[in-house]
């Protein structure tokens, strides 16, 4: 659920009014202390999530290393007219990152045009990964549950924000708390990307690659790229769960992912890729996916378009969670059913252009095929894959070895931001970190025993996003923990949702998503809500 948290300093017996609905928290018996006091601190990722746990960890006096492989901060709503790097067709055929031989290090490296068969600007755009944001974008929550603490979006901002609202909103959080781009070069690096992680010793190893022009731009004659290692004490990765594109295995799509036009642009690619409508004018279009980016584009494109196909297979999540209005498509849509296959091409050598080739698909709602002819454009919105980043210590799938306050159970001075909504819940997760981590610490950890006790039993699973109260259960889950912790050892306490943030809230998904899918009465009525008779989460999106 999106929720947006503020915290103040309290006395401790100045207790917010709703401490009495809280859950209650049973203090264990044993916690889990560090072997060495935890000095310093890298935070991997410099989204809504990681901005706010380099803060949350300055704050708490800890000295914070910000790394961030995009130019600048914003996560996955830094909007940038580069589009990603090619993708490889199917996904499972390999990762274009993959391929680069390891560098040694501390070294530097300059790049010119055509080394390696790149460009300059294919390399920059292999480093950095545009993210996957068009230009109108919106994000599909009100203002008012996508805020960052301290800093306000200007009045007259509509609660379904652009994407450059909350690019400028992402970037004056950073720049309130120094973490801008230039702000702090002895804190934050971005252009970095960090290529490995690992335990040597009692420190955490971080292999890094910085990479810039050698003068003003991007597309100066040569690109610098430095690498070297640094460590520390403890690390928070907090680069989201869904950062590679998925292709299908679709038969064919190896041979039409090779079709080039003359402009030199791609007729077939992911959604990742998709900027401006407008250059869809007049075309005959086919988007592969049935989720919130095939269903946003298709609106997106609908105006300008000749012809607008989907391929679509059954969506049991807009059943569960009942999406009709989130997952709408335009009434120019014409719905088919699963692709099949892209058709071979007549022509022994690869043509120019897609619209001599044949696409075989089931028709919509039934077992029938049908021949789709005469397609430009196709537009995969066929997902992402889960990554975690350190994919030999926590699974993509299951986030494996994961407590539920995101420490790693294994060894719990490296945390995972795995809160589902950083614009709130990442508040929360971030004060755990840093209470854990301080020294002397304002909040601990069951002893090790007792988290795999409960990791083994799934005590603690709070849903997908858009499983409500699941969701509600993890603040109230948060907000127990940290104000317990702090009573027993001092620190300030966290306060609850506002009112009138669960107000609007509750207005918007009913308008929104569908009619009384939540109120303000539901919110209430969960804050009375034992432990015990909390909901399960539902399927995952």
């Amino acid at each position: 659920m999106v929720l947006f948290h503020d915290y103040y300093p309290l006395l401790l017996l100045a207790l917010p009014a709703t401490h009495a609905r809280q859950a209650a928290f049973s203090l264990a018996d044993e916690h889990w202390t560090p072997l060495h006091a935890i000095r310093t601190v890298a935070v991997v990722g410099a989204g809504p999530a990681g901005l706010q746990a380099a803060v949350a960890l300055q704050e708490n006096g800890l000295s914070v290393r910000l790394f961030e492989r995009a130019p600048a901060p914003g996560g996955n709503w830094f909007f940038s007219e580069q589009l990603p790097a090619r993708e490889k067709y199917p996904s499972n055929s390999g990762d274009p990152m993959d391929e680069e031989a390891e560098t040694p290090r501390p070294t530097t490296v300059e790049y010119v045009d055509g080394d390696d068969g790149k460009t300059l600007e294919e390399r920059w755009r292999e480093h950095w990964a545009p993210r996957p944001v068009w230009k109108d974008m919106r994000i599909n929550a009100p203002t008012a549950v996508t805020k960052l603490p301290d800093v306000n979006y200007p009045p007259g901002t509509p609660w379904e924000a652009l994407v450059h609202d909350l690019q400028r909103h992402v970037r004056a959080y950073a720049s309130l708390h120094g973490l801008n781009v230039l702000d702090a070069p002895n804190v934050t690096s971005y252009s970095t990307l960090v290529e490995g992680l690992n335990k040597v010793g009692d420190s955490w190893k971080l292999t890094l690659r910085r990479m810039q022009p050698f003068s003003g731009t991007v597309y100066a004659s040569r690109l610098r790229v430095d690498v070297w290692e640094e460590s520390f004490d403890a690390v928070v990765v907090a680069v989201g769960h869904f950062p590679k594109p998925y292709i299908p295995d679709i038969p064919g799509i190896h041979e039409w992912s090779r079709v080039r036009m003359a402009d030199g642009r791609w007729p077939l690619y992911h959604a990742q890729s998709f900027r401006h409508p407008e250059r869809y004018a007049n075309k005959t279009v086919l988007i592969v996916g049935s989720s919130v980016s095939a269903t946003g584009i298709a609106r997106e494109i609908a105006p300008y378009v000749s012809r607008l196909c989907v391929s679509a297979r059954r969506n049991p999540n807009r059943e569960f969670y009942d999406l009709n209005i989130v997952l709408a498509w335009p009434e120019n849509t014409e719905k088919l059913g699963e692709l099949l296959e892209f058709m071979s091409f007549d022509t022994d050598a690869l043509p120019e252009t897609l619209v001599g080739g044949k696409i075989r698909v089931r028709e919509w709602g039934g077992a029938g095929e049908t021949i789709l002819e005469g397609i430009d454009e196709v537009i995969l919105a066929t997902g992402y894959r889960r990554e975690t980043f350190v994919p030999h210590l926590v699974d993509p799938v299951t986030f494996s070895n994961l407590h539920w306050t995101g420490h790693y159970i294994h060894d719990p001075t490296l945390a995972y931001a795995h809160a589902v909504r950083p614009w709130t819940h990442g508040r929360y997760q971030s004060l755990g970190f840093a209470r854990v981590w301080r020294d002397p610490p304002t909040a601990r950890l069951p002893s090790q025993r007792q988290m795999w006790e409960d990791y083994v039993q799934a005590k603690w699973q709070f849903g997908a996003p858009l499983d409500i109260f699941p969701q509600e259960a993890m603040v109230r889950k948060y907000l127990a923990w940290l104000n317990a912790e702090a009573l027993e050892l001092g620190g300030p306490m966290v306060e609850p949702l506002p009112t009138e943030a669960r107000e609007v809230y509750a207005y918007y998904t009913s308008r929104r998503w569908r009619k009384d899918f939540i109120d303000h009465d539901d919110f209430v009525r969960f804050d009375e809500l034992p432990q015990r008779e909390w909901p399960k989460p539902g399927p995952p999106l």
